[in-house]
């Protein structure tokens, strides 16, 4: 079960500080998707079309709500982060890559078991130094974290339908990812 896969990551000392939360499906439509497809265009994280993992390099609206609509559970890898400085640009990059590489090795470690898995946090795929995002296909298909938002998921409504308090802090964060699975 995915509860003992977390419960024998939880003591890997790279995941101190996280907790695991199974969550309803997400169910993102095409106005979701839309409205999430024209803030990424906005390219405020820098990531639009430059990654694998995102707009537009993801998928075409359709691939991705079929793709979500493919996994039957859900569940959230957390992290909060408290006494931050939110205008510390590289310091929020680390700590997102951090993120990224636990939600990774949270996913590997379900794919060990036998699990069919998808991995979504904020962002950009960090996974490579340089994304080979569009003259070559992703080179680490199975490490690659997609944008929860390129996948038409409003986080402040899907953490609400699920009970989960989502708000914004002045000193401090909590970084989710979002893991799609299937199996075992």
């Amino acid at each position: 079960m995915i509860d003992d896969v977390w419960n024998r990551m939880s003591t890997d000392p790279a995941m101190e500080g996280y907790s695991f939360k199974k969550v309803g499906l997400p169910s993102p439509d095409h106005a979701s998707m839309k409205k999430c497809r024209e803030l990424c265009a906005q390219n405020v994280c820098g990531a639009y079309s430059v990654t694998w993992g995102c707009p537009p390099g993801v998928g075409r609206e359709e691939e991705c709500l079929k793709t979500l609509g493919d996994f039957s559970n859900a569940a959230f890898l957390i992290k909060e982060f408290n006494n931050i400085d939110l205008k510390d640009r590289e310091l929020l990059r680390e700590l997102g890559t951090a993120h990224q590489d636990a939600c990774r090795r949270f996913s590997n470690a379900l794919r060990g078991e036998g699990y069919r898995v998808l991995a979504l946090t904020d962002g950009g795929c960090r996974y490579c130094g340089e994304c080979s995002y569009p003259d070559d296909p992703c080179r680490f298909p199975d490490q690659r974290i997609s944008s929860i938002a390129a996948y038409g998921i409003m986080m402040d409504e899907y953490m609400g339908s699920q009970n989960i308090e989502f708000h914004f802090r002045d000193d401090g964060m909590t970084l989710y990812g979002l893991i799609m699975y299937d199996g075992s």
